[in-house]
C-alpha cells in the first residue's frame, strides 16, 4: 500500500518571498530592491488616483466633483 502525503499548507506571503527571491536568482537584496522600486510605483499611482477629482452622488440625484484627498490649498 502507498501512502501519499500532502505537502504542508504554505503561508501566501512566504510563497511571495519565495517568489520573488526566485525571480532575483537567489539574491534576497535584489529581490527586496525589486519589491521597494515595486512599492513606489504603487504608491505614486494611488497618489495620482486620489488627488484626480471624481463624480460622487450628492444624494439629490445628481453627481458633485470630489477631491479624495484634502490639500493644504483647498
Amino acid at each position: 500500500m502507498t501512502l501519499h502525503f500532502l505537502p504542508p499548507a504554505t503561508d501566501p506571503y512566504d510563497a511571495a518571498v519565495e517568489d520573488a527571491i526566485a525571480t532575483c536568482d537567489g539574491d534576497i537584496r535584489g529581490a527586496l530592491k525589486a519589491l521597494i522600486i515595486a512599492n513606489e510605483f504603487l504608491e505614486r499611482d494611488l497618489e495620482k488616483a486620489l488627488a484626480a477629482p471624481s463624480l460622487a452622488p450628492d444624494g439629490n440625484g445628481r453627481l458633485r466633483h470630489v477631491n479624495w484627498v484634502e490639500t493644504a490649498e483647498g
